[in-house]
């Protein structure tokens, strides 16, 4: 992308989010070749293109084909359509501290190391007006270490 500035915020590895009442939810770790049955929370593939087909493409590495049963774009929504038992869902392990009822987050064993959920920014240098600069130096002081 010409002309613009990107920077790595964090990265975070995957875990998976399993309603109480799926036996899953007591398993630590489960591995990414154990879902083959289960039906799966995802955000759409137009949201992320790319994450979406490494996603896809762990699971086929690993077995099988995930059964999307339901599609999200909001974190809180697929953490509350595994609440209702709508499947399971892959979701970064920052998101353990949502604390959704009904959810439990499970460590997940078997997903490639360079799979992860990044925040990056992204703006334009050549337009960086003092507001823009200061947001930049507050990100970054609040970055995860």
């Amino acid at each position: 992308m010409a002309g613009l500035e990107i920077e790595l915020i964090d990265r975070d590895r995957f875990c998976l989010a399993v309603p109480l009442s799926n036996p899953l939810a007591t398993r630590r770790p489960v591995d990414l070749s154990e879902l083959s049955k289960e039906s799966f929370v995802l955000f759409p593939y137009m949201q992320g293109p790319t994450l979406h087909g490494r996603l896809i493409s762990a699971c086929r590495q690993a077995g099988f084909v995930p059964r999307v049963s339901q599609e999200a774009r909001q974190m809180h929504t697929i953490l509350s359509l595994v609440a209702a038992g709508m499947g399971v869902a892959f979701v970064p392990e920052g998101a353990r501290s949502m604390r959704v009822d009904g959810v439990a987050m499970v460590p997940l064993a078997g997903m490639p190391d360079d799979l992860t959920w990044d925040l990056a920014m992204v703006w334009k240098p050549r337009s960086a007006r003092r507001a823009l600069v200061t947001f930049l130096e507050t990100a970054r002081a609040l970055r995860p270490t």
